[in-house]
């Protein structure tokens, strides 16, 4: 019985059932006496065992339990052969009583009368007071005044140990695990199933122990009429699992026709089932996958870390959702928005994992479209105003740092309207995209081409030391749109008018540096097609060249 962790042992003989040795039995053993061991079982045991057909309701069988006061009954088939035992735990676990047992609390059905030793005290002695007054459970107090609780189960330890000299405190288990008087019947239930235990300690408001409960309390408070009428509630569970029945049908509709892919694990996490939309979105047969765990749609866009995150909140919250990059068998990438779910028995044991995730590819690369838009040109991709802005911010931070320059230069194309009046708008489109491309070719990684509107272009350029490091690009710039473009199959040429102004020189914000060179490309443009100008706080229009630089 330790061994196998049961409460009864039935004993036969030539194949005939004659008795059962329960841990009720074990109390009648007389520890005191080293022969004790040798008593052969047959004297032990209580007979004739009592019987129970297999077919008796569930509820009669409880009945059966609370009038004869027994624990466990010998279940036998229609040929009389014996099947098994059931006991009074078996009843408690398995009787369908949540709803009962949630609306009574424990204290309506405890036992207030229960019997304290110390646990200085012999062990036999215990068990002498056990038998006398018929008592399946005592509770011990040790030295540390923690308390214990000595069963009939360490009585049969005891018993498969050999032991017979001990004292209270070295038999029972601690701690006596509590529950409140206040709890109800269904959690305590839960605790007696979750910790494999028989015996309660009941506890009152202020945390003072008053008395046990057992698993015979809550069967032998079942109200007779909660039991009559277990025929009834068992014929409405038939129809409710009918109802059950047609909506599991329903669900099997819906798994199959849904457009979101559907993908349940096993507790091991290995694919038990996926729906035709998993088929049409990842690419992958059900016969490809089965079997296999989910990280058979994995890409290598993510490390290990967001997987660790996702089993660390499944196993605490038991969900997560988020956006993983999949791959489909022809190795086309593509992102998902997978929501997980924990799916638990009835004794908080997980049994599978249940996914659902569209691909969010279109509506991802959507998203981010408009966020480029929000910061960029739509037609030319260049930095717009709001990016202009703050990469003008973040330059003149930089170069009052390494005490340095920076230079805005504002740019227009002459007579562009021209060209849209000549050619079109869209042959207008495309002059601007050539041009942006070849300002981009003008600067530096590190610099920012930006496009105001129309045919208003900024170049921001970093990291200057001197005018002259400005007039290098300003020629170069003005040398690549110089150059004839081919439009709509026609040679096009256009000339540009460029106005510089400078950090710290001619201000030390965004705004100012953009106005300063605007009015400075006006000077630039009254002086003819191709010329450059620095902004020069009124002084007279001058064309400026490389040879006007001073430093």
């Amino acid at each position: 019985m330790v061994e196998q962790k049961c409460s009864s042992i039935l004993v036969e003989d030539q194949g005939q059932i004659v008795g059962i040795w329960t841990e009720q039995d074990a109390l009648a053993v007389d520890l005191a006496d080293p022969e004790v061991f040798r008593t052969p079982i047959a004297e032990a045991m209580s007979a004739p065992v009592k019987s129970i057909d297999i077919d008796t309701q569930i509820g009669v069988a409880a009945l059966r339990f609370r009038d004869e006061k027994i624990r466990h009954l010998l279940v036998l088939d229609e040929s009389g052969k014996h099947r098994g035992i059931v006991s009074q735990t078996d009843i408690v676990i398995h009787q369908g009583l949540d709803y009962y047992l949630t609306l009574r609390d424990v204290r309506s059905v405890f036992n207030q009368t229960f019997f304290k030793f110390p646990g200085s005290m012999p062990v036999r002695d215990v068990i002498r007071e056990m038998q006398e007054k018929r008592l399946d459970a005592v509770v011990v107090e040790n030295s540390a005044h923690a308390y214990g609780i000595v069963t009939e189960r360490d009585v049969v330890r005891l018993i498969g140990n050999r032991k017979t000299a001990a004292v209270a405190s070295e038999v029972a288990s601690f701690p006596l695990i509590m529950i409140a008087a206040s709890s109800s019947l269904y959690h305590a239930r839960k605790l007696f199933i979750k910790s494999r235990i028989r015996h309660l300690g009941v506890t009152d408001d202020s945390g003072q122990l008053i008395g046990l409960l057992t698993f015979a309390d809550i069967l032998a408070n079942i109200e007779s009429e909660y039991v009559h009428r277990l025929q009834e509630t068992l014929n409405e569970r038939e129809e409710i699992l009918a109802i059950s029945d047609r909506h599991l049908r329903l669900a099997a509709a819906a798994f199959a026709s849904t457009f979101e892919a559907i993908m349940i694990t096993d507790a091991n996490n290995m694919i038990e089932s996926v729906n035709p939309a998993f088929t049409m979105m990842t690419g992958f047969n059900a016969h490809e996958v089965l079997g296999k765990p989910p990280s058979i749609l994995a890409s290598d866009r993510h490390g290990s870390q967001i997987y660790d995150a996702m089993r660390e909140q499944l196993a605490t919250n038991g969900h997560w959702q988020g956006e993983v990059w999949n791959k489909r068998p022809n190795g086309e990438i593509y992102v998902a928005w997978l929501n997980i779910n924990v799916v638990t028995d009835s004794a908080d044991n997980i049994g599978n994992y249940v996914a659902v995730f569209s691909d969010i590819t279109n509506r991802k690369a959507a998203e981010e479209r408009m966020r480029f838009l929000a910061h960029h040109d739509a037609l030319t991709g260049l930095p717009n105003r709001t990016l202009l802005t703050d990469r003008l911010l973040r330059g003149i931070a930089l170069a009052k740092r390494n005490n340095n320059k920076l230079a805005v230069i504002f740019l227009d194309l002459n007579d562009f309207k021209k060209i849209n009046d000549t050619l079109g708008h869209h042959a207008g489109d495309q002059l601007l995209q050539i041009v942006a491309q070849r300002l981009s070719n003008c600067v530096r990684e590190s610099d920012t081409v930006g496009r105001l509107g129309g045919d208003e272009f900024v170049v921001l350029v970093g990291a200057i030391d001197k005018h002259a490091d400005v007039l290098v690009v300003a020629e170069k710039i003005v040398a690549s749109l110089a150059q004839p473009m081919t439009i709509e199959g026609r040679m096009v040429q256009v000339s540009t008018s460029i106005g510089i102004s400078l950090y710290p020189d001619h201000g030390d914000h965004p705004e100012l540096l953009l106005k300063n060179s605007d009015e400075a490309m006006y000077q630039a443009k009254a002086n003819g097609p191709n010329n450059f100008h620095f902004f020069d706080f009124g002084a007279p229009n001058q064309p400026t060249t490389a040879a006007d630089d001073s430093e």
